[in-house]
């Protein structure tokens, strides 16, 4: 009798089968769900750290007499990194020519460069405030996740014997909240049909590469004499549509907000690659007066 009463506490094959068919249908079910919170999570941690950034850069500009923040200094020593003349005071020593996030790293409130070099002018950033999330590994300051409005804003770049457009005073911006200050950016790989595009490697200088000349965003319209985030001849950069298929961008009126390539202005191609110019490209977010003016 007891014999019988244990194997009738048993399962059979078929409520097994019955109970993992149910589970798999729950997990079908919940993995995406939860794979869209985790994507969801990301894109509000990335606003924050642009938020966060955007701060920064305000106080930059309050600490400096309305001078806007440059995206970097210009070379004013041919010697390179032998000279002391391209030697800059960040809030953690002495760097090399300090790109626009380390410039502003004490406003910021945290490093974005912990132990800056007098030798190198490309190091990772040890503070992920600087990092978008969902591209976590883009690390090097010089292929980063997040990348500045220099054309209008402050362009360390040479022309005619000076800089392109530096230094830019804070009255040169009255479209506060129509104005980019910086966001998720794709870099050069912008340029490429989005099939031909490689990933991201920290160290590299392939231009196909997502993140390459990261740090610098250009402006949807170009122009022939343009310059461009990774010089002169280099493809242009543009923003990353990395949050399905939305850039988090911050203003200058200190708000973020999620928009597409088309929305900022940029003219796609129909293989996805972003065009120098075209009837629908539009500065008119990245001027800092509202209006369509061409790049410096």
């Amino acid at each position: 009798m007891n014999t019988r009463k244990r194997r009738r506490s048993g399962f059979t094959l078929i409520e097994l089968l019955v109970v993992v068919s149910i589970i798999s249908l729950l997990l079908s079910i919940l993995i995406p769900s939860l794979q869209r919170a985790r994507k969801q999570a990301r894109t509000v941690i990335c606003g924050t750290h642009l938020r966060s950034l955007g701060q920064g850069w305000e106080m930059y500009a309050d600490d400096h007499g309305d001078t806007l923040l440059p995206a970097r200094l210009p070379v004013f020593s041919a010697g390179g990194f032998a000279s002391q003349s391209n030697y800059y005071r960040i809030s953690t020593g002495m760097k090399y020519r300090p790109r626009w996030p380390a410039l502003m790293q004490q406003y910021v409130g945290v490093p974005a460069i912990e132990k800056p070099s007098t030798i190198r002018s490309r190091q990772n950033y040890h503070n992920e405030v600087y990092v978008c999330p969902t591209v976590q590994h883009w690390k090097d300051e010089r292929n980063a996740a997040y990348g500045y409005n220099y054309q209008f804003l402050g362009s360390h770049r040479s022309k005619g014997g000076g800089a392109r457009n530096l230094p830019v005073g804070g009255t040169e911006v009255f479209k506060t909240a129509e104005t980019v200050v910086a966001g998720d950016s794709n870099g050069s790989a912008a340029a490429f049909p989005a099939s031909m595009r490689q990933e991201h490697r920290n160290s590299s200088r392939r231009t196909r590469r997502r993140g390459n000349y990261g740090w610098l965003l250009d402006p949807p319209r170009m122009t022939p004499g343009s310059s461009r985030a990774g010089g002169r001849g280099s493809p242009r950069s543009a923003p990353d549509e990395r949050h399905r298929g939305h850039a988090n961008m911050v203003f200058a009126d200190g708000h973020v907000s999620l928009l597409t390539l088309a929305q900022l202005g940029y003219q796609v191609g129909g293989d996805g690659r972003v065009l120098m110019t075209g009837p629908d490209a539009n500065n008119r977010f990245f001027s800092g007066t509202g209006e369509d003016s061409s790049p410096p």
